[in-house]
């Protein structure tokens, strides 16, 4: 599955994993979010006094097996709950807490088996449908986020992250289709503030990339290839020089993967051509007036196409 496909697929994956089982969750049905309902309710509350100020800070919730099923706490003892942990089935499932600290939890953490975090959905304006998503792995690194600022439970933007917290991929959807028309990929063996190494679009949103763009470490435009039939199989190639000319262009015209003819541009405006008709990447023949000057180490065979 390409990140395209993945936009809306990993929106509703990840609220889901939090959602199953936990009271008070978020989730998703089709693209609305909408409130689960209210959890069973506690047979009873036994409030701590953890610093020992005379004011409660803790609040845990059991179930009538005395299982715990909540545990609310008061981390600035402002007299408020700021962090709110639900049990399922004996362990923290998820949880809920407030961190600007203005009194509405405005961010969830979906744990795994190991109490680990895997997910965490931010809701800055607490309408229940989360404008962010950050994946984490096992040491606790980021390594991916999910961006929906129009909150249409799609996301907008993608970022894949490495071990170190550099992005190694980042997606765009501009119209909110659930596929990414621009996807941008990076290489790691470059500084962090470098460019791209490739751009991929897709600009009839047909969730194939018609066009991928390689790029020089500096930002120059390399190559460019071209599926015109949108087949997944590149059938036009352009490679360009230091100064932004053209090197060379193939054309494949029968979509086997190989480019048979190749057109190169001159100085003078000319444009000589060559082809290769056996498809083992080697020039069969040159249309005349041939190969350009100094082209030929050994042999080079001209003659009408």
């Amino acid at each position: 599955m390409t990140r395209r496909a993945e936009a809306l697929a990993v929106a509703v994956a990840l609220v889901l994993a939090g959602a199953a089982g936990a009271s008070g969750a978020w989730w998703l049905r089709g693209r609305r979010a909408v409130a689960p309902a209210a959890p069973a309710a506690a047979t009873g509350v036994t409030a701590e006094d953890r610093d020992r100020d005379g004011r409660p800070d803790r609040w845990v919730e059991r179930d009538a097996r005395g299982a715990i099923t909540l545990v609310r706490e008061d981390q600035n003892r402002d007299g408020r709950a700021d962090r709110m942990s639900v049990y399922v089935s004996g362990r923290p499932n998820r949880v809920d807490y407030d961190a600007d600290l203005d009194g509405r939890f405005d961010h969830t953490d979906d744990l795994g088996a190991d109490g680990r975090v895997l997910f965490t959905r931010v809701d800055a304006d607490w309408n229940t449908v989360p404008e962010r998503w950050v994946q984490f792995n096992a040491q606790g690194r980021e390594t991916g986020e999910w961006v929906d600022p129009d909150q249409d439970t799609i996301p907008d933007r993608y970022r894949a992250l490495d071990a170190r917290g550099r992005v190694t991929e980042e997606g765009v959807d501009a119209n909110g289709d659930g596929l990414y028309e621009v996807n941008r990929i990076f290489n790691q063996r470059w500084p962090a503030d470098a460019p791209p190494v490739r751009i991929e679009r897709d600009d009839d949103r047909d969730g194939v990339y018609e066009r991928r763009e390689t790029y020089t470490r500096d930002g120059r435009l390399k190559a460019v290839q071209i599926d015109t039939d949108g087949d997944g199989t590149r059938d036009r190639m352009t490679l360009f020089d230091a100064a932004g000319r053209v090197l060379k262009d193939g054309s494949d015209s029968d979509g086997d993967g190989y480019f048979e003819l190749w057109r190169y541009p001159q100085a003078d405006g000319s444009v000589r051509v060559a082809h290769d008709d056996d498809g083992d990447q080697d020039t069969d023949y040159w249309e005349r007036p041939g190969a350009p000057a100094g082209w030929c180490a050994l042999r080079c065979v001209t003659r009408e196409p």
